[in-house]
């Protein structure tokens, strides 16, 4: 477990973290991403120490947030990124729970930010044949993609094959702090998923589903339940496998 080797005061408590600390920083946006690795529940926007050398910070969703995230982890003295959480699968082929370890993020613009090679190699060695994974390029995009037509568009422009909103900012952070940087990812709506209007319009910034709001939304679109629950299947098998990369690997390999 990743968090063995933490103090009891880190284990319990979402304080600020502290001035400083020598190690690697990891931003997640959702708290159901983060307590995959926190392996306790967690609250937007928390800061905790998982372990002396590794950090976590919850950014909320979207580029801007997982920016300020990262610059404060390195601010607090982080000396390599991680980009941790979930993303929507654009290649047909890939399955929810496919892990995500990218050698890569582009934009659009033609910018892109390659993960340190010897560090995600290492991770490769660890975990190959032990989950389904990929490497290939993760693209990087403003906003939720929320029709399985918006993907397939994607995935033939870029060949790309999955895509997130936050890897892509941490990668800049990093590239620009001149520090190493990861992404560990596992993909939560497959290309031939569409996500539901009635939960996009329920979600708030922090990647949370308003009760009342999806209740609300549901009664005026009750066709949309089942496409709800297979979505949350879909969730579920993500963050298992992101569950499973804790449980698999070394503390030691998230620090290069």
């Amino acid at each position: 477990m990743l968090i063995t080797n933490a103090s009891k005061a880190a284990r319990q408590t979402t304080a600020a973290l502290p001035l400083s600390f020598m190690g690697t920083g990891v931003v997640a946006a959702l708290p159901a991403e983060g307590g995959c690795l926190a392996k306790q529940r967690l609250r937007p926007g928390d800061k905790i120490a998982l372990a002396d050398s590794l950090h976590l910070q919850l950014s909320g969703i979207g580029p801007e947030r997982a920016r300020r995230a990262a610059e404060d982890l390195l601010s607090a003295g982080a000396k390599a990124l991680i980009s941790w959480g979930v993303a929507g699968g654009l290649a047909p082929h890939l399955e929810s729970g496919v892990l995500l370890l990218p050698e890569q993020v582009r934009l659009l613009s033609g910018e892109q930010y390659g993960t340190d090679p010897y560090w995600l190699q290492s991770l490769l060695e660890q975990l190959e044949g032990k989950l389904p994974l990929s490497n290939a390029p993760l693209q990087h995009t403003e906003t939720i993609l929320s029709s399985p037509e918006e993907k397939t568009r994607l995935y033939r422009q870029t060949g790309c094959v999955a895509v997130d909103m936050e890897s892509a900012a941490v990668g800049k952070a990093a590239a620009s702090a001149g520090v190493p940087f990861l992404v560990i990812r596992a993909i939560a709506d497959p290309a031939p998923t569409a996500l539901p209007p009635s939960a996009l319009k329920a979600l708030n910034s922090q990647g949370q589903l308003q009760l009342f709001a999806l209740l609300a939304n549901l009664l005026k679109r009750p066709w949309e339940a089942l496409d709800l629950w297979q979505l949350a299947r879909h969730f579920q098998a993500a963050r298992t496998t992101l569950r499973a990369v804790t449980a698999r690997i070394s503390p030691t390999l998230l620090i290069p």
